[in-house]
């Protein structure tokens, strides 16, 4: 195969990140006679068939940004993760399922950190847990126990662990970085801002979202889903309180397709001003 010299060459782009950008509850709004509702934010792959998937990433904002770019866009097969996992996964990609030359951009979402594995050995045991693991009774005294022989306080161990897992995430996109992929990130949990302010590398790659005349640093900001009896403000970017949409409402504080629309829109802007500079 040879193409004429002219031929446009078509690099797909990334999309990094736990259930925010796999688009949980986006299946809602195809109001297919085959859907059903686990309880309250609760999410059952057993409940979830090949059509809602497909509804699903239509309307997701990686399908949005792709789209808009002419381009195609890859994004973890399955709901949730950590950041560690989804770091972990696109390693595993690069080095048996993609060529980083094949690929523009890579947009990587942080999600919650109390996810990440953390490894210790106590007693001759061996542990590789989720934080909030650490804390379930049959954990909780083997890390006490290993807090003591460290000698480190629960708040500066968590310390430890947040920036840990951070910096596997900005190893991470150096490295891609020095494949020629551009990278730019955008966080769930606000508690990132402080870290990524105080890392001028990650800050000029920072994406925020502006929604209705007001800059949002992160979704959790821009979505402020409140409680189950709380609306807080911008109720329809949350399917929950999305009552534009549905008479009763699915009970699931993930994105709506307009919070997805919303940080489309502002990754394109991001991306462009990126070409630009």
């Amino acid at each position: 195969m040879k193409s004429k010299i002219d031929a446009r060459v078509v690099k797909g782009m990334i999309f990094a990140g736990c259930s925010f950008t796999w688009g949980q509850g986006l299946y809602y709004y195809s109001n297919l006679p085959s859907l059903d509702e686990p309880p309250p934010d609760q999410y059952d792959p057993k409940m979830i068939r090949e059509t809602h998937l497909k509804f699903a990433e239509r309307i997701r904002y990686p399908r949005l940004v792709a789209q808009y770019f002419d381009t195609f866009e890859l994004v973890h097969p399955h709901n949730g993760g950590s950041n560690q996992g989804a770091v972990n996964w696109w390693k595993d990609c690069f080095n048996h399922k993609l060529q980083q030359s094949d690929i523009s951009y890579l947009v990587f979402q942080f999600t919650q950190w109390e996810r990440d594995n953390f490894k210790f050995e106590i007693d001759g045991k061996q542990f590789n847990l989720p934080f909030h693991a650490c804390n379930q009774e049959e954990n909780k005294k083997f890390f006490l126990k290993f807090l003591e022989r460290e000698k480190l306080s629960l708040d500066s161990w968590i310390e430890q662990y947040i920036r840990s897992g951070f910096e596997y995430v900005k190893s991470f996109l150096i490295d891609c970085e020095s494949y020629g992929i551009k990278t730019l990130v955008h966080t769930w949990p606000s508690e990132y801002l402080r870290l990524i302010d105080n890392d001028p590398w990650l800050k000029e790659r920072l994406i925020e979202f502006e929604y209705k005349g007001i800059r949002y640093r992160s979704i959790e900001d821009l979505m402020h889903p409140g409680t189950m009896q709380n609306k807080g403000y911008n109720p329809e970017l949350t399917i929950k309180w999305d009552e534009n949409e549905f008479e009763i409402t699915p009970k699931d504080h993930h994105p709506s397709p307009s919070c997805h629309k919303v940080i489309a829109e502002n990754i394109i802007t991001c991306i462009q001003k990126y070409k630009n500079d």
